[in-house]
């Protein structure tokens, strides 16, 4: 890890950023980036992390032990596999679905639930007219009234 300097300097060339910008980028204090750059500290094991995690495209053996190229081909999962999960995810499971879909049947029926609410304690002549349902991932729906 001796040589691990003049690689750093060749990786700043490469993505064409300055100390300060590197620093920035794979997420070290400037400082940290000052010193090594000048030879005061030695890479640490956290900066060639953050390196990596941030470039991955260097070849890390090429980082460490200066073994083949500088950068590597970092396998990109194809639109295919990217579908796959999100299609088979647990969410999507029969029961879930059929839970979703009672659901909506009973919001979408708001006729019923509306007279059940009028006519509680809180009524007092107020109507819900927006129901917002909000799922797990994030997402929701809205259903106003007709």
């Amino acid at each position: 890890m001796s040589d691990l300097l003049p690689k750093i300097k060749e990786l700043m060339d490469w993505s064409r950023l300055g100390p300060a910008a590197f620093a920035d980028e794979i997420g070290v204090a400037r400082p940290v980036m000052s010193h090594i750059l000048s030879a005061r500290n030695k890479v640490s094991l956290e900066v060639v992390q953050k390196l990596l995690a941030r470039f991955e495209e260097v070849n890390p053996l090429w980082l460490l032990l200066g073994n083949g190229e500088m950068l590597r081909e970092v396998a990109k999962p194809s639109l295919i596999q990217q579908q796959i999960p999100a299609a088979l995810s647990p969410e999507d499971s029969a029961p879930h679905l059929q839970k979703k879909v009672e659901l909506q049947e009973k919001v979408q029926g708001g006729e019923e639930s509306q007279a059940q609410v009028s006519s509680g304690p809180a009524g007092n002549g107020r109507v819900p007219v927006k129901v917002i349902v909000c799922f797990s991932d994030g997402t929701f729906e809205t259903f106003n009234q007709l």
